[in-house]
């Protein structure tokens, strides 16, 4: 799964590269994106604009946004093609997320949980792979665009941290996965393979991270792994 991620740095350099003809904006540097908050995607609209989207999908058919009782801010790939929630959107309506890190907590021997920030070995920003769309208020012109990121099992790396990661696209894919109009299904999961585990690092962070009120630079900042399996992911 993904419940926490950053985004510290500019995604416009990323976005160029991606065909986005959206201008570049001011954003500020986030360290702790919680579920229900704004994050930044690429829609796969012709222009494949670059807009702030609720994190957390909101059906179409659902009666508001705070009626969802489902955990929608992470679509399966083993069901994201085939869950009505999800369908619709996976075939027609994809995007591509920015972000440069997320977190994750690993179960330890002792029985604790130790978060850790996992970020490219260069640090650079990347994308989640998502699924978008709008739900519209049957009693208002109100209008709520959100997106959810697909995960899968985990690389050989994140295996050792959790059993699932986030989908993260290389630009190629990205491309593709970005295309406009609906695409089959078949064709669709074929670019959502795993990210190869020699381009990511992980450290550990303060438990702080986990309220979803913090959100600063010391956040990411490596501290003492106590409750290590495998030291050497660590040195």
């Amino acid at each position: 799964m993904c419940a926490r991620f950053t985004l510290r740095k500019p995604p416009w350099p990323l976005a160029r590269a991606l065909g986005s003809r959206t201008v570049a904006r001011a954003l500020r540097s986030r360290f702790n994106i919680a579920p229900t908050q704004p994050i930044v995607a690429a829609l796969n609209d012709p222009g494949r604009r670059v807009e702030e989207v609720r994190w957390g999908l909101v059906p179409p058919h659902a009666e508001h946004p705070s009626a969802v009782k489902l955990s929608t801010f992470n679509a399966r790939i083993e069901t994201v093609a085939k869950a009505p929630t999800y369908r619709d959107a996976f075939r027609a309506r994809r995007c591509a997320i920015f972000a440069d890190g997320f977190y994750e907590w690993r179960a330890d021997k002792d029985g604790g949980k130790t978060p850790l920030w996992i970020h490219r070995t260069d640090d650079e920003p990347f994308v989640f792979a998502g699924v978008w769309d709008v739900w519209h208020s049957p009693s208002s012109d109100e209008t709520v665009t959100s997106a959810a990121i697909i995960t899968q099992p985990a690389n050989a790396f994140m295996a050792t941290i959790h059993s699932r990661m986030p989908v993260v696209l290389d630009l190629a894919a990205a491309d593709a996965w970005l295309a406009t109009g609906e695409r089959e299904p078949a064709a669709l999961l074929e670019l959502l393979a795993p990210s190869p585990s020699e381009d990511w690092t992980a450290n550990p962070v303060a438990p702080r991270v986990g309220n979803a009120r913090f959100d600063d630079a010391a956040l990411i900042a490596p501290v003492a792994d106590t409750g290590a399996t495998n030291p050497s992911l660590f040195d």
